[in-house]
């Protein structure tokens, strides 16, 4: 037996249903801020909060690529 529920709600009644907070506030904080520092030309501000995902982004890279380098390479042996 298979049940399925589908619940239509606000990502808001979803936080307060599942009881966590509203970062509205500081979304909209950090965001302006950093708007700020980029029209007044600070890009280091924007790189500093990049580097981790762009460090993180090119580990998976490089994973993906040395594993899929494998199976090729295996796929290719001689037996």
């Amino acid at each position: 037996m298979k049940i399925s529920v589908d619940v239509d709600i606000s990502p808001k009644e979803a936080r307060e249903l599942m009881g966590w907070p509203d970062m509205s506030k500081l979304y909209e904080t950090s965001i302006s801020t950093l708007s700020e520092q980029m029209q007044n030309g600070n890009t280091d501000a924007m790189m500093s909060m990049l580097k981790p995902y762009l460090d993180g982004s090119q580990q998976a890279f490089s994973f993906y690529q040395k594993m899929f380098e494998g199976l090729a390479s295996t796929g290719t042996a001689k037996k």
